[in-house]
């Protein structure tokens, strides 16, 4: 196996999914986005929290000499939200980065790696202050909402984080509307000054989320925002040309964008002209929309799948982890889901090599409440198994000493008839184990608006939730919070709503910057949570099998999220 993808990875390409496939990061970059997203090895260390990475690295690798033109394409499974960063999931999360600005971005990936965006760097005077320099000359698209093509500046930033903290969904509010203190614009609109509430470990991970992207100020106008559900106005890449719901969006190169290639000759980037994305919800009709060069990229749901393509043709496949998941979402609210032990029984009913082996084919490996692909926080095979065993037997002795009886009714909800994220596959597994440990599963399987619609409005018991995806360990850590992964009372509740001293570890965590006593803090936490029987329940999360047409050149390597801000790749061909 191993040297057949030896062979076979020409290229590590950093690459997002929206709700399985092709495409994008979220959250992500670290958001709660129903998307998937590539993520880091697991040998990576945890970037040491407060001050800048040092040095910035090449985000590529040599691939030719690039060329100008062409249209890339690919496909997406979900359909875009809406074009408002502040609030979007689904398919547009990924595109945020192409359409709009970051005043600076680190690779989770790559602890080398930094974007510096709409700023030149930034200084930090004290463990709670950030002074960002403004780049002179990022200059807005034209577009369709009668924003003026104009350089954005410090009051973009006020404006666009005064928004974010006026909406307790957005999904950004757990760092701006949480983490902020006082923003600051210079006279002058040159310099950007944001004061936290306190040290905040994960400040390099969330200032260049794609869910906090810079938006100029005319397009939040009151006017305007209601437009951003199928428009766009931003200093990207790229611009927003047309967006058909159900059917797919075209995004086109920015005239005005600042950024130059400097491995060639300062050349006009981004390279290609257009950039189409199809929605295709069927895998198999996307793998027949790659297959006949409809589309350039396509991801695999399995090797064997992988290996079955590549046989007589000359695509680059990428083999990577993931942060992709399925999860058991618990209401500590809702009986029976109060009482500790039933809790833990639902953990311990959980065989993940069942998974590995049935639905991945081996090429998963299991998760902790911090998923493995999160390098130095998450626990070994050997620490997860001692946390979290697989033991139907305890799991009823559990249920027999909570409820006086061998079993116990539970009402589950799940998106109906769902290929995301193999959720097929998983679902009878699960059905099988919880039976297995004395769980007697009403099954509440929903149309997917309907499912998405309840887990964001908490209307459930319990959730069989299909691809999470998180690129910093914080939103697993806040899943575990009374309000939930971002910190605004959706999506979950946290069994920090039974016991507040949870809430207060997980805030205590996010204030510990010196990295040996951070990992060791995230450590401690979730020892603490399992202890008490935790509500949010990963899986399993497997490496990603990406195909590539071989015309597509210099895609961005091993950042992660951070890839998506890259615009050297081009087509050859």
């Amino acid at each position: 196996m191993s040297n057949y993808w030896d062979k076979m990875t020409t290229q590590r390409v950093s690459r997002r999914r929206v709700l399985q496939t092709t495409g994008v990061a979220g959250a992500a970059a670290g958001a709660v986005w129903l998307v998937g997203c590539s993520s880091s090895s697991s040998d990576k260390k945890t970037p040491a929290a407060g001050g800048s990475t040092p040095g910035t690295s090449a985000p590529t690798k040599a691939a030719g000499t690039p060329k100008a033109g062409g249209t890339y394409s690919e496909s997406q499974t979900a359909d875009f939200d809406t074009f408002d960063p502040y609030i979007g999931i689904a398919a547009s999360v990924a595109y945020f980065p192409r359409l709009y600005n970051v005043l600076a971005n680190f690779s989770a990936e790559d602890g080398n790696f930094r974007f510096d965006d709409l700023s030149t760097g930034f200084e930090q005077p004290d463990a709670k202050t950030y002074v960002f320099k403004i780049r002179p000359g990022v200059k807005v698209s034209p577009n369709q909402l009668g924003v003026p093509e104009r350089a954005l500046d410090a009051s973009d930033v006020i404006e666009s984080y005064k928004r974010i903290v006026s909406l307790p969904q957005s999904n950004a509010f757990a760092f701006i509307g949480k983490e902020l203190d006082t923003q600051v614009a210079s006279a002058d609109n040159a310099t950007y000054t944001m004061n936290m509430k306190r040290p905040y470990a994960f400040f390099r991970n969330r200032i260049g989320s794609a869910i906090n992207t810079i938006v100029p100020k005319e397009a939040l106008t009151d006017a305007n925002i209601g437009q951003l559900k199928q428009k766009a106005a931003g200093a990207g890449a790229f611009m927003l040309k047309s967006y058909t719901e159900g059917q797919g969006a075209t995004l086109v190169k920015n005239p005005n964008y600042y950024r130059k290639d400097d491995k060639n000759n300062n050349a006009t980037i981004p390279y290609i002209d257009q950039f189409d994305v199809k929605i295709i919800t069927d895998q198999a009709a996307q793998r027949v929309a790659f297959q006949s060069g409809q589309i350039d990229s396509y991801g695999a749901p399995n090797v064997d799948e992988a290996k079955q393509l590549q046989q007589g043709q000359n695509y680059t496949v990428v083999k990577r982890p993931t942060n992709t998941f399925i999860a058991l979402t618990l209401n500590p609210t809702k009986d029976p889901w109060k009482d500790d032990r039933i809790r833990l029984a639902a953990l311990y009913a959980i065989d993940r090599k069942q998974y590995i082996d049935r639905v991945y084919n081996g090429e998963a490996k299991a998760n902790g409440l911090v998923h493995w692909s999160m390098g130095d926080l998450a626990f070994s095979d050997a620490e997860l198994a001692k946390l979290q065993p697989y033991d139907p037997q305890k799991s009823k002795q559990l249920i027999k000493a909570a409820t006086g009886n061998d079993t116990v009714k539970v009402k589950v909800m799940w998106p109906a008839d769902s290929d995301i994220e193999q959720h097929k596959l998983h679902l009878p597994i699960w059905l099988e184990q919880m039976k297995a440990a004395g769980f007697e599963v009403e099954a509440d399987a929903q149309p997917f608006p309907t499912w998405l619609d309840n887990y964001t409005n908490l209307k459930y018991d319990a959730s069989l939730s299909l691809n999470q995806v998180y690129e910093y360990a914080e939103f697993n850590l806040d899943f575990q919070h009374s309000e939930g992964p971002a910190r605004n009372n959706i999506y979950a509740i946290g069994v920090g709503k039974l016991y507040p001293q949870i809430d207060a570890d997980i805030d205590k965590v996010k204030s510990t910057t010196d990295h040996e006593a951070f990992v060791k803090a995230v450590k401690d936490l979730q020892k603490e949570i399992y202890a008490k029987g935790p509500t949010f329940v990963p899986f399993v999360t497997p490496y990603t099998f990406l195909l590539y047409n071989q015309r597509v050149k210099n895609v961005p390597q091993s950042l992660g999220s951070s890839g998506l801000f890259v615009n050297t790749w081009y087509l050859d061909g």
